[in-house]
């Protein structure tokens, strides 16, 4: 007999039907646990009643209602929206939608959706107005703000709510006298109004009364120990105090139900971002933001965590939400500011508060943000200005009187001697005098990294055993102690103050950096990466250590295959460590590996979404691989995310660029600039588009505005000469490039004047220059490259080939250099290019180019077998590359294969424009 088997799922359908209950018994068992304050078990009762049903109006109202309870704000609005698509009556759900949106931060949606709503229901009418005068409120619109709370007042007089909406409107024109009035009216009716205790604990607290407000948030807390909001200012008030502990017991004691609320868990993050556990901080914000995208509080909470972190870029789009919903946010904006200086965007920090200090409502912390912003972009009077108002506002503040005196120090580093010594000699005095005044130890380290940079160590080593006694079982001043003797070169002390750093923390990641270096300055390579390498195995989350070992492996030449492998376990170990994922996206990119890089960018985008730099990458990555279409999505995605970096914009104008779209890459342009006004790569792009457009005079003069806006910089002299030379003006280009390498830093324009030298026709004068060069800089191989480059594309074989050479003497081991010099021995019948060669493929056996260059070799050498062996299995191991097919056509005519060759080129001559070369395939088939 055959054995009948039920498919599981009907089986599991039928035993479902017997004990089933009805959509009423669902609905009235949730309404129970809702009654009972059970709001979990409410909502399993309700998505039970909605898989059996999903449009039931009722339902989704009620789970919209318990998602709101619960703290889940978007569970909530979605809920709450489907139940009005279902029909639910407009006075029923319209008071509460209002109330999720006012909850998650949304008051401008709530005003735009519900400004002009009009409700049956007088208490109904009288819930929407008292939601939409605290939403008027927290735009900033006051007198919309009174005319809905006296609607609602009107409607319903009695209402405890309407009071307390009514006294917060008060309160917030001014009228704090009247504000208490209403609350102590209404609590003489209901003493334990819970709502108007809270709100006149708030009132007492904004007139700087913690002492009075202190007993009332706790007797809301005795009322209703759920009371979120009222825990909350006791959390805030121990912050206040410098209690943390006493505000992690404020947490500690929150009932299990409420801890588990979005809410409770913000109040966790709180504590752990103040107890500096900024990743639990983060670990605890994430989920937080799917449920609150929009709640101020938490985002500016989960940027402090990522800003501790040291993930900036994560830090800047959580802030950048945070303000597109409060722009006019004084504190939010001084957060951000602080932030961006933190990144070094001094004009980013000053385009952020500029319209806190145009509109003549800057404080004194303010002020303190923008002088440093001026500061660092040297513009002293500013700097001063901005300080000497902080001072002004605050004159017995320190952090004021230290801003003063770190504004003459580093005025006097920019421009060294005369009055200004004088100024950061007292400068030095006031800081060393706040230092001993200070409990604390800012301004000791403030003194301490003066006197370094100053190279005093003698008086930075007495500073630092100030700082000592302040700063008991910290490893940071032996440390500093190490940084010092290493500069003085004293060895053995710098180990010794390390290892004493080590012992007070064993996790203190500058002080194995300080060995490291001293290993290496030893010769110690290998020891320095064992060092690296323990501290790493034993020392958990310290995505720095395993930066640092990565770039130690880069400079003590280990294999590529090793460094790969300490990245890849690193990003697998710690996977939400943005700089992680950016280091071993840039490591594929530094090796040509465009397919590993695009693989690891899609990954670490995919894993971290709102990482603007990541994000950056995978744009860039997928431009260079030829996939415009899906690098504009990313680039337009990247603007979306990140509208205030113009990194964005830049990528869309380059993509307009690349498709000679001129007038629309000068749009995307624009728009970058007007994100970052100070980005130079927008700004050059711009002078770019206008030569290209023909506005040669426009370009012209933007350069010499730019050359004496920015007269160290280089790029403004190299651009004028790129255009004199461009059009055939040799002199004027010459003078421009003459010009630039005078200043400190002259990028590339040394290599160019040569070569321009060259193309003028002056070889004497371009010889001369390279010796007079390369005795006052012999380090710059750069200079030394470029004319070997330039040499050989002019046709100057054994002058190209003696440049190689010297250079290989200096570096023996580049791969492109024995590529070079091994092409041209071969080139020029000289000896020793196949052994060169060979040698190069023993220290990197991939290299396609210096394979190619091999067989090359090899059938110069008449070795044609062999050569053809090498060529063939080059193109079987990188076939997308047709110049090693044409390199094989050529190989095979110098064998006398002339059918072999014929194929190879017409195969070659079918690719069109996909390959360059074409006049050379043409030239070679007709020889055949």
């Amino acid at each position: 007999m055959k054995t009948r088997h039920f498919a599981p799922v009907l089986l599991a359908a039928a035993l479902a039907g017997c004990g089933q209950r009805s959509e009423q018994d669902l609905l009235a068992a949730a309404q129970k646990r809702m009654d009972q304050k059970d709001t979990a078990g409410a909502v399993i009762e309700l998505k039970n009643l909605l898989q059996q049903n999903g449009y039931n109006a009722q339902a989704r109202f009620l789970l919209g209602k318990a998602l709101l309870d619960s703290g889940d704000l978007a569970g909530a609005e979605i809920e709450l929206r489907r139940a009005s698509e279902l029909g639910t009556p407009p006075d029923e759900l319209v008071p509460l939608l209002a109330q999720t949106l006012l909850s998650s931060g949304q008051s401008r949606k709530l005003i735009s959706e519900f400004g002009e709503q009009k409700l049956a229901n007088p208490q109904a009418m009288a819930a929407l107005q008292r939601q939409l005068a605290l939403a008027y409120l927290a735009q900033g619109h006051l007198d919309q703000a009174k005319e809905a709370s006296a609607q609602s007042l009107q409607l319903a007089p009695d209402s405890e709510e309407a009071v307390v909406a009514g006294a917060r409107v008060k309160l917030a024109s001014g009228a704090a006298d009247e504000a208490l009035a209403a609350l102590d009216g209404l609590l003489q009716r209901a003493p334990k109004s819970a709502k108007a205790l809270l709100l006149k604990a708030e009132v007492l607290l904004s007139r700087g009364k913690p002492a009075d407000a202190e007993p009332l948030l706790q007797q809301v807390l005795a009322l209703d120990t759920a009371n979120l909001d009222a825990r909350s200012l006791l959390v805030r008030l121990a912050f206040g105090r410098q209690q943390v502990e006493a505000a992690a017991k404020l947490v500690e004691d929150m009932p299990p139900a409420v801890a588990k609320k979005p809410q409770g868990r913000f109040l966790q993050a709180q504590v752990a971002l103040a107890k500096g556990d900024a990743a639990k901080a983060r670990e605890l914000a994430q989920p937080l933001l799917k449920a609150m995208p929009n709640y101020l509080p938490l985002l500016r909470l989960a940027s402090g965590a990522h800003q501790q972190l040291g993930e900036l870029a994560d830090a800047e789009n959580l802030l950048n939400q945070a303000l597109k919903l409060a722009p006019e946010d004084t504190s939010l904006r001084r957060q951000f500011a602080g932030l961006q200086l933190q990144r070094r965007e001094p004009a980013k920090a000053l385009e952020t508060l500029r319209p806190v200090v145009e509109g003549g409502k800057a404080d004194a912390e303010t002020l303190l943000l923008a002088g440093k912003a001026q500061l660092m972009q040297g513009n002293f009077e500013a700097a001063d200005q901005a300080f000497g108002g902080a001072a002004k506002l605050r004159p017995d503040d320190a952090k004021t009187q230290a801003a003063l005196a770190l504004a003459a120090i580093v005025r006097d580093s920019a421009t060294p001697g005369g009055g200004g010594r004088a100024k950061a000699d007292a400068a030095i005095v006031q800081l060393r005098e706040l230092a001993a005044k200070d409990v604390g130890s800012n301004y000791d380290l403030m003194l301490v990294n003066t006197l370094m940079r100053r190279q005093d160590l003698p008086a930075a080593l007495a500073a630092i055993d100030k700082l000592e006694p302040k700063m008991k079982g910290s490893p940071v001043p032996d440390a500093l102690r190490g940084r010092i003797q290493l500069v003085r070169k004293d060895t053995a002390a710098a180990q010794a103050a390390f290892e004493t750093a080590l012992k007070a923390d064993a996790g203190y990641l500058p002080a194995v950096l300080g060995l490291v270096a001293i290993d290496m300055q030893a010769g110690r390579g290998d020891a320095a990466v064992k060092r690296l390498e323990n501290f790493v195995a034993t020392q958990k989350a310290v995505p720095q250590a395993r930066l640092a070992l990565a770039d130690l492996l880069v400079q003590t030449k280990a294999p590529v295959e090793r460094i790969t492998e300490v990245l890849s376990n690193a990003v697998r170990e710690e996977p939400t460590e943005a700089s992680l994922r950016l280091a071993l996206v840039d490591h594929y990119l530094r090796l040509g590996d465009a397919v590993k890089a695009g693989q690891a960018a899609q990954e670490a985008s995919a894993a971290l979404p709102l990482n603007a730099d990541l994000l950056e990458r995978l744009a860039r990555i997928q431009l260079a691989t030829g996939d415009k279409a899906q690098s504009a999505k990313t680039y337009t995605r990247l603007t979306a995310l990140a509208p205030s970096r113009a990194q964005g914009w830049l990528g869309l104008a380059q993509l307009r660029f690349v498709e000679q779209d001129y007038a629309g890459a000068e749009r995307e342009v624009k728009r970058a600039l007007e994100a970052e006004p100070g980005s130079v790569a927008a700004q050059r792009l711009l002078i770019t588009l206008a030569v290209r457009q023909g506005r040669v005079d426009e370009a012209l003069a933007t350069l010499h505005e730019r050359q004496k806006k920015s007269p160290q910089e280089a790029y403004a002299f190299i651009a004028e000469a790129d255009i004199e030379l461009g059009r055939q003006h040799m002199d004027a280009g010459i003078a421009a490039l003459r010009k630039a390498i005078q200043l400190r830093d002259p990028g590339d324009a040394p290599a160019r004047l040569f070569a321009a030298l060259l193309a003028a026709k002056k070889r004497d004068e371009a010889l001369s220059f390279e010796a007079q060069w390369q005795a006052a800089h012999p380090q710059d191989a750069n200079f030394a490259a470029t004319v070997a480059d330039v040499t050989l594309a002019r046709g100057d074989v054994e002058g190209a080939l003696a440049r190689y050479e010297v250079l290989l003497k200096r570096s023996p081991d580049a791969i492109p250099l024995i590529n070079n010099v091994a092409w041209l021995r071969s080139k020029t019948g000289k000896p020793g290019a196949r052994e060169l060669a060979e040698r190069g493929l023993k220290l990197k056996p991939d290299d396609g180019a210096l394979r190619d260059t091999y067989a090359t070799v090899l059938a110069n050498e008449k070795q044609f077998d062999k050569a053809l062996s090498v060529q063939r299995q080059l193109i079987a191991d990188q076939p997308d590359q047709p110049s090693y097919k044409f390199n094989l056509a050529q190989i095979l005519i110098q064998s006398g294969d002339k059918a072999a060759a014929r194929t190879e080129l017409e195969g070659l001559s079918r690719l069109g424009k996909k390959f360059p070369q074409q006049k050379d395939v043409d030239a070679l088939l007709k020889t055949l």
